[in-house]
């Protein structure tokens, strides 16, 4: 593979480019296409100097493949395809940057709720994109809405805004989690960022501000939560919670230290609103995830016993707003 550290590179901003006329149009440094893919609608952005995503309206806005400069960030599934409603979180889970858990569910399955709910496989409503120059910079947003509702029971509804920039390795998704209905009801949300190779290398190790973390199993022989072995065949998943999260200026963060070059990966959250981080690592050979996921609520554990498998009770016209971000961060001179 390339060297990302090599090549061309943005020198000077955005805005400077318009000004001085070296660039014509906007859309050339801040590319927006709309496009079905197998049938699904994606919205593929690319940011000048930043970063490259696909943003899955057909999945709740959540985030596909992911692209710094020349380097895949986020984990792809070994599955091939999505087989479709009738099957399970493990035969249609198909990786990507970020898959939003709940708001029904999030864990196992539990009262008629599959494995992590049903965020991740509902069809935004009103989606629309707008590109807009802020300062030097340009900025893409993607909105639209996403409905968790029935006639008699629970009405959720998720506002998603996602924001990218030119010239920074960082993308926003921030939410505003909305009780439409007349009843309150526990909402577990879960944000599953999912990081793979080349950026999660054998060695690398996730630090976190955070107590000693708890396992769901018994942690295998020779393994930690927070540092990938070599990867081999067979190896187990272990599914961690690192709780509670140092946050004292109110956000919690998560970095991914390389163990093959100064390039880290930082993920962070609001605290608030999200209090507990789990982490899920598979190091076995073509699986190879980490997966950092802050949660408003727990995966496991005999809080699961509570009412709303001990989830925060969001009251009728009450809202929350939450997030998370990913942020490359490198000491590339560049």
């Amino acid at each position: 593979m390339r060297d990302a550290a090599k090549g061309w590179a943005m020198t000077t901003s955005a805005g400077r480019l318009l000004d001085e006329g070296l660039i014509g149009l906007g859309d050339a440094l801040a590319e927006v296409h709309e496009q079905s893919r197998g049938g699904a609608r994606v919205i593929s952005i690319r940011m000048a100097g930043g970063l490259s995503v696909d943003v899955l309206p057909d999945r709740g806005l959540d985030l596909g493949s992911t692209w710094w400069r020349d380097v895949p960030l986020a984990w792809r599934s070994p599955n091939l395809v999505d087989p479709g409603p009738g099957h399970g979180w493990e035969e249609r889970f198909l990786g990507g940057l970020l898959a939003t858990c709940g708001p029904d569910n999030i864990g196992e399955p539990r009262g008629g709720a599959g494995q992590h709910g049903t965020h991740h496989l509902s069809h935004a409503h009103d989606v629309s994109w707008q590109r807009v120059r802020r300062g030097d910079e340009l900025e893409v947003h993607v909105r639209g809405r996403i409905g968790h509702t029935s006639l008699a029971g629970p009405r959720i509804v998720v506002e998603r805004e996602i924001t990218l920039v030119t010239g920074s390795a960082e993308l926003r998704v921030a939410d505003v989690v909305r009780n439409v209905g007349d009843q309150p009801w526990g909402v577990p949300m879960l944000y599953h960022v999912n990081l793979g190779a080349p950026v999660l290398s054998p060695g690398s190790r996730l630090e976190v501000e955070a107590a000693q973390p708890r396992t769901r199993e018994p942690l295998p022989p020779g393994r930690s939560p927070g540092v990938f072995p070599t990867p081999d065949r067979g190896l187990a998943p272990v599914v961690a919670e690192h709780h509670p999260v140092d946050a004292t200026d109110g956000i919690g963060r998560a970095v991914l230290v390389s163990a093959e070059t100064t390039t880290t990966v930082e993920v962070s959250w609001t605290a608030d609103t999200l209090p507990r981080l789990n982490t899920w690592t598979w190091p076995a050979h073509g699986a190879w995830v980490l997966g950092v996921e802050p949660s408003n609520a727990p995966l496991f554990g005999a809080e699961r016993e509570l009412e709303f498998a001990g989830a925060p009770v969001l009251a009728p016209g009450a809202q929350w707003r939450t997030g998370v971000s990913v942020a490359v961060r490198t000491e590339d001179p560049r």
